[in-house]
């Protein structure tokens, strides 16, 4: 959507990055135009066909202009209510261009009929990696030889129609690719283009090998270029490594699961060094590969024109909307739910990356969860659940009800393969100057724990604060029992507290008497904070709330609308993961 300015023809544009899978798409309101930056037009996998659509639609009702950039085309399928609906988006007033990376002769044949809109044959626009990441890189044409290998999650090939490509295959493949490199004493490395499966079959071939390194699991797109940067040859699943290779001037050989990667192939000249399914062995692999060595990589400056071209021609197009937003104050409202989301994809992680993350962008409020461990030591995670053990490839997350882990234990593992885990003391010494700015908030939430438990985590905390030297006045502590509330009051007389209301209904009218129950326990006991797990805040909680001079603190949001909807509404803090301070204040202005 039109994180950056960036100059493209005559005009500078304001690029606002946005996760088509969040489905927020009453975003597209606030904006001059819509861009879609990859992706593919297809009724298969990853729900393009849903996700596409919704936009495009929402768009076409604000006469907000659409350009679809270097997209991938999949077959359409006239029987399949799916490719219908993506076809019917696409003819609609407001997509005015679209370019192709792959295959531009069945989206002309098959699915344009709006002859208005501008159509673009593009080359991947990962081919700018080098001149992107540029200031990132250190390129050393002399560095040493060094193989990346990098594996793809082990149901890829089956789910694109190829189940003879199955775990025990590839596990050999690469064995065998690994002993072939072993035998010449070539050097490799294993590394992965991030994705949580993959990372978790990364890990099987290693193992399965008996020897290696795996690299770690890349963060972002400039962590993966600067690992494949290393790297003097390729051999990979993703088709993004091989062009991210292919643009470092490192030639690979990549495994075709889809077309798309033929398509590269062909489009680049190389199409040798892309192979089918049915020619993937051993001594295939590594023939391409030596030839791909001596060849080397040629890049044409086409490859990377024409992306930039069509995406400055939509540009210079777009006639920019008066608009009178009202201003919000998102920096003192919005709070980082379990310190924050990352790249509106990875939640609940309660680590010092989310954290690091939220506070760059714009955050100053922070709720945090904490529990004790097994031996009873104060931690930073969301509760011992199996969910969370899910997103730690934890064992556990097989357990119906799986009992905490003990602190060494938490210490060593990672969310989603990469973020590290933390203790309540490593947070207070992380976020201690960050609670010295002024509004500033730590909310912390403890469940509902047992009586002895909580007395024990008040104990840690309040000794945590005061040897980091922390005012009182910037904490506040999320409570669901009475009884805490009462211990809380006796042992931490400065503490500010935050009455959690459990019962809260689907419907308004259903919780107001909730609402009403908690706001007048709240001002029985001079609590300034009623919390609900409603993530709307709705005029008539605030009307109540404002009888009794308590503020409101709603759950948290994953949609802008709800965000902007309960700031307008008077919420005086509302919880998110997906969005951020800075972001909304650019989708508003």
């Amino acid at each position: 959507m039109l994180s950056d300015e960036k100059s493209y023809g005559q005009k500078t544009v304001d690029l606002l990055r946005y996760s088509i899978s969040s489905r927020d798409f009453t975003q597209v309101k606030y904006v001059d135009a819509v861009v879609f930056a990859g992706g593919i037009i297809k009724c298969t996998n990853e729900n393009f066909w849903q996700y596409m659509p919704e936009i495009i639609n929402e768009a076409d009702r604000h006469n907000v202009p659409v350009f679809m950039s270097a997209i991938g085309v999949e077959k359409f399928y006239p029987e399949d209510e799916r490719s219908v609906a993506l076809k019917n988006a696409l003819n609609l007033a407001c997509v005015k261009g679209i370019s192709v990376r792959d295959d531009i002769e069945t989206l002309k044949r098959d699915y344009i009929e709006n002859k208005d809109i501008k159509l673009y044959s593009v080359y991947d626009p990962a081919v700018w990696c080098t001149d992107t990441y540029k200031k990132h890189l250190k390129i050393d044409s002399n560095k040493e030889e060094l193989v990346g290998l990098g594996i793809t999650r082990e149901k890829l090939f089956s789910d694109y129609g190829n189940p003879q490509i199955d775990r025990e295959f590839q596990l050999e493949l690469w064995k065998g690719i690994i002993e072939e490199l072993d035998k010449r004493n070539i050097k490799w490395k294993v590394f992965t283009n991030g994705d949580t499966y993959d990372e978790i079959f990364a890990k099987e071939v290693l193992a399965y090998v008996g020897h290696g390194e795996k690299l770690e699991a890349p963060l972002d797109g400039v962590s993966l270029v600067q690992q494949i940067s290393q790297f003097t040859s390729v051999i990979a699943g993703r088709m993004h490594s091989n062009i991210v290779a292919f643009s470092l001037n490192i030639p690979s050989i990549g495994f075709v699961w889809n077309r798309k990667l033929r398509f590269w192939g062909e489009k680049i000249g190389y199409t040798k060094r892309f192979i089918d399914c049915e020619n993937l062995t051993v001594s295939n692999v590594i023939s391409a590969w030596d030839k791909a060595k001596s060849e080397g990589v040629i890049i044409k400056s086409e490859y990377k024109n024409g992306v930039y071209d069509a995406l400055k021609d939509f540009a210079d197009s777009i006639i920019y909307r008066e608009k009178d937003h009202e201003k919000l104050d998102f920096k003192g409202c919005m709070v980082a739910s379990s310190l924050g989301g990352i790249e509106i994809r990875y939640k609940n992680t309660n680590s010092k990356q989310a954290f690091l993350y939220s506070k760059a962008l714009g955050y100053i409020n922070f709720h945090v969860d904490m529990r004790l461990s097994a031996d009873d030591k104060l931690v930073c995670i969301n509760k011992w659940h199996k969910d969370i053990y899910k997103i730690m490839n934890h064992p556990k997350k097989d357990e119906e009800k799986p009992s905490a882990l003990s602190f060494d234990e938490f210490k060593a593992c990672k969310y989603y393969n990469r973020f590290d885990t933390m203790s309540a003391k490593e947070l207070l010494s992380l976020c201690a100057k960050t609670l010295c700015m002024r509004n500033s908030k730590l909310i912390i939430s403890f469940g509902r724990p047992s009586k002895g438990s909580f007395e024990k985590m008040i104990q840690q905390l309040k000794k945590l604060i005061i040897e980091h030297k922390i005012s009182f006045t910037h904490i506040y502590l999320r409570l669901e029992q009475q009884r805490d509330v009462e211990y809380v009051q006796k042992a931490i007389k400065q503490a500010n507290i935050i009455y959690h209301a459990t019962g809260s209904k689907p419907s308004v009218e259903e919780t107001l008497p909730v609402l009403k129950v908690a706001l007048e326990y709240c001002k029985q006991n001079g609590i300034g904070y009623v919390y609900l797990s409603n993530n709307v805040y709705e005029k008539e909680y605030h009307q109540l709330c404002t009888q009794y001079g308590v503020k409101f603190y709603t759950g948290t949001c994953v949609l802008t609308d709800k965000i902007i909807t309960n700031i307008k509404n008077g919420a005086a803090l509302t919880g998110s993961q997906y969005y951020d301070v800075k972001y909304l204040k650019r989708l508003t202005r």
